[in-house]
């Protein structure tokens, strides 16, 4: 067994209900689901998974649902990531919520006869040796839940700076200056 796990599941309704696996890992064996019928979920509980390329720990809870020809991943997990205030630039912790629904592909070839084959759109992660690994879907998804120009808190000091009343003037815009200030008077 992987650190995903795999066990005894059935369809979701079946006659015994999907339990909730344990796991701290974000790869996960997905080759006897492939093989179940359409509808059979598995059901995760994810506690401080590290995955490929993630700085950060990971925590909540993880869907996959066979579908006709592929693997639906519905996650609602969170985790803590580094940033930089927009405003004074000092370090902080982000927490982030992160809410998807992907679909991971089998190879072609690994699609039984009955199923009908993936489209050639297909957009989503690759099933690679039966492993699906939610690595790479967790952080795009950290990605775009960073907000642009994160706050450290409501009293943030921002930016320090030293401002005057007036902008100092070039002296090359003197002649302009002094133009702006003749049409005034008039």
């Amino acid at each position: 067994m992987t650190a995903g796990g795999t066990g005894e599941g059935s369809a979701e309704g079946g006659a015994a209900s999907s339990a909730v696996r344990h796991t701290t890992s974000l790869l996960f064996n997905v080759s006897t689901l492939l093989q179940e019928p359409i509808g059979s979920v598995r059901r995760y509980e994810v506690t401080n998974a590290r995955g490929n390329g993630l700085s950060s720990d990971i925590s909540g809870a993880l869907r996959l649902l066979r579908t006709d020809h592929s693997i639906l991943a519905t996650a609602e997990l969170s985790t803590v990531v580094a940033d930089l205030c927009g405003a004074c630039l000092c370090e902080m912790t982000l927490p982030l919520a992160l809410a998807f629904d992907e679909e991971f592909w089998p190879p072609a070839e690994a699609a039984p006869d009955d199923y009908l084959q993936p489209p050639q759109e297909q957009i989503g992660f690759s099933v690679i040796d039966g492993q699906m690994d939610l690595s790479e879907a967790v952080r795009q998804y950290i990605e775009m839940g960073r907000p642009m120009s994160p706050r450290c808190g409501q009293d943030c000091p921002g930016l320090e700076s030293e401002t005057t009343s007036e902008a100092p003037v070039d002296d090359r815009w003197s002649a302009l200056a002094a133009l702006k200030q003749e049409i005034e008077r008039d």
